[in-house]
């Protein structure tokens, strides 16, 4: 059985519409309804910016990042993979501190946001 290049485009894309393979920003195909499919357009977040609340997990041994169970040392680089704006070492090192302190006081709700070309939280 032969396919095209277009059935299999069309095979990829709604592969990827349930949740798109994000490596950098840019990478992945963008989110759109199907023939048949109608669900609302998802909106599309501003360029360069990036806002998520980081909070700990149910078990309590690592945190959320976009709903997904990072540990701490590597939620810098998850944020990075996830939005594709890096963070410089500086930053990851902060970012590790501040999340290492809520979690030594039993509570993480820590707010991280990337707009203008700077990490902030």
């Amino acid at each position: 059985m032969k396919i095209t290049k277009r059935q299999l485009r069309r095979i990829i894309k709604e592969v990827m519409v349930d949740e798109p393979i994000r490596m950098r920003g840019g990478d992945s195909f963008p989110p759109r309804a199907l023939a048949g499919n109608k669900t609302a357009p998802v909106p599309k977040p501003m360029p360069g910016s990036f806002s998520d609340t980081i909070v700990l997990s149910p078990a309590g041994d690592s945190v959320l990042v976009k709903g997904k169970e990072t540990e701490i040392t590597d939620v810098p680089i998850t944020l990075e993979v996830i939005t594709g704006f890096g963070m410089s070492d500086t930053d990851a090192d902060n970012l590790i501190f501040a999340l290492e302190d809520q979690v030594s006081d039993g509570y993480v709700e820590l707010v991280v946001s990337y707009e203008n070309g700077k990490w902030s939280w």
